[in-house]
């Protein structure tokens, strides 16, 4: 019941951030306000809020829950995938999404003390520009692929509707959350898509290199193509984050 109330949190944590991200950077698009932000800016954003440490604590707390949750049904296997390439396909997925949240988590414990978190990239751009900068590039490139594809292939192989249909959850929330999802994770995919091309592109051709952020794709998205696709895909985030908030309500939580 615990790991339960844990999983259920982090899924919460997790759909807060995506509405945030989706809220501002439509806000942006549609000329309302706002920021073209990623999670790492939507966090902080936050510090910035009347009652921001407390924000902040109740963020990190779920977002390292969501972490928690992730390397639990990696290796534990919760949902019984098994170890053929399909499975761990979708093992690593939980793995690198455990890892990515996690690394959220300690960015919003830093801002709480004072901290920024414009370093978090340090590491990885001392690798884009050391000896072997193209290789690593094209790897982080390779690795925002796989999670792109990881998102197109959640959705077309039919899991996504298997595991919605098979829950525990009133028809009409089931209805909403495959709509909300299919957006959501459209959109997710999109954005992975465009943070590898780019990541790749840069690390290849151009000196000072880094790892594309959410933020580089939004703006590529919106000098690309404009302000209405920025927007759209603004939207595609704010749905996956209110996908977050049914399936933390809904969703049936293996932890045998």
């Amino acid at each position: 019941m615990f790991k339960e109330k844990i999983a259920r949190f982090g899924l919460s944590a997790m759909g807060f951030v995506y509405v945030l991200v989706g809220v501002l950077t439509a806000m942006t698009a549609f000329n309302w306000g706002g920021q073209k932000t990623g999670t790492k800016g939507a966090i902080a954003y936050l510090a910035g809020q009347p009652f921001g440490k407390i924000l902040l604590a109740t963020m990190a707390i779920g977002l390292f829950s969501y972490a928690f949750w992730r390397m639990y049904q990696t290796f534990y296997d919760t949902r019984n995938l098994g170890t053929n390439f399909k499975a761990l396909f979708t093992r690593g997925g939980y793995f690198t999404g455990g890892l990515f949240y996690g690394a959220l988590g300690v960015v919003a414990v830093k801002l709480i003390f004072g901290g920024g978190y414009d370093n978090q990239q340090d590491l990885i751009i001392k690798a884009l520009n050391s000896t072997y900068g193209r290789t690593f590039a094209v790897i982080f490139g390779l690795i925002l692929a796989g999670k792109a594809i990881f998102e197109i292939y959640f959705v077309l192989s039919g899991q996504f509707n298997k595991n919605v249909q098979s829950s525990e959850m009133p028809p009409k929330a089931k209805t909403t959350l495959l709509k909300f999802g299919l957006i959501g994770h459209s959109a997710r995919a999109v954005v992975f898509g465009v943070m590898s091309f780019l990541t790749i592109r840069t690390g290849v051709t151009i000196r000072n290199k880094k790892m594309s952020t959410l933020e580089d794709a939004f703006q590529f998205l919106n000098n690309e193509f404009g302000d209405i696709v920025l927007g759209l895909v603004a939207i595609g985030f704010l749905c996956f984050g209110l996908f977050m908030f049914v399936k933390a309500k809904y969703l049936y939580i293996n932890i045998h």
